[in-house]
């Protein structure tokens, strides 16, 4: 039968006292050894998330977001409305907390009334002025194209435009693609979707995105809870 040992909850399970058997003692070492592993692990994890941070705030993608909606008089509730996403995603793009998908970007740029190197702080690229046009002219043509079929909501539009505005070799595509062809095909999908009992592609994604951080949440507030039981 496998030694198991029952650590005494009145004291710190992971401290050798004496009149311990070897087995016991060469229990403890291993735990303080998984302990040492697993405070290491979370150190590099905040390393990573602070440099994460750190590299943003330098590129000052977060700050040219909240320069952009400051000019514009728009609440950070008003802001993540408009974008499609939960306020909570739209707080940590602005605190650099979380990575703001392209998707969002090209919806913002596609507006007309912010040049992206304002918005992300780089050199400008003298191409740039044409391949901006284009995008926004496919993500026009695209918004048109989906809304003459029956959507459950009309932001269910906005992906899939967005998707198709950004796919010119311009800006790294393969090949740039056929909008009524392109929108053909994400109508299929999304009336599929429809269909199979869908309510909403961008709501689908947020929930489940927000389910997700919930989870990572809890399992981190659990792994807290045993580690204090333990000391």
């Amino acid at each position: 039968m496998p030694f198991q040992f029952k650590p005494d909850p009145n004291q710190d399970n992971l401290v050798i006292r004496p009149g311990m058997s070897a087995q016991q003692k060469g229990w403890i070492g291993r735990k303080q050894i998984e302990r040492s592993q697993d405070a290491r692990l979370e150190e590099a994890e905040e390393a990573r998330t602070f440099e994460r941070i750190r590299r943003r705030s330098e590129m000052s993608v977060s700050q040219g977001l909240r320069k952009y909606r400051g000019r514009r008089g728009l609440t950070q509730d008003q802001m993540a409305e408009e974008l499609g996403c939960s306020v909570r995603a739209y707080r940590g793009y602005e605190s650099g907390e979380r990575d703001i998908p392209s998707s969002l970007l090209l919806q913002i740029l596609a507006r007309g009334d912010v040049d992206i190197h304002d918005l992300l702080n780089v050199r400008r690229d003298p191409v740039w002025a044409e391949t901006h046009d284009k995008v926004i002219d496919r993500y026009n043509e695209a918004m048109a194209l989906l809304s003459v079929h029956d959507l459950y909501l009309p932001v269910d539009a906005e992906a899939p435009a967005r998707k198709i505005a950004g796919e010119v070799t311009e800006l790294g595509a393969v090949e740039t693609t056929s909008v009524p062809k392109r929108v053909a095909e994400e109508w299929a999908h999304l009336d599929h979707w429809y269909r199979e009992g869908g309510w909403g592609l961008d709501a689908i994604e947020e929930l489940l995105r927000e389910r997700h951080e919930e989870e990572r949440r809890a399992e981190r507030r659990s792994r807290d809870a045993k580690r204090k039981d333990l000391e």
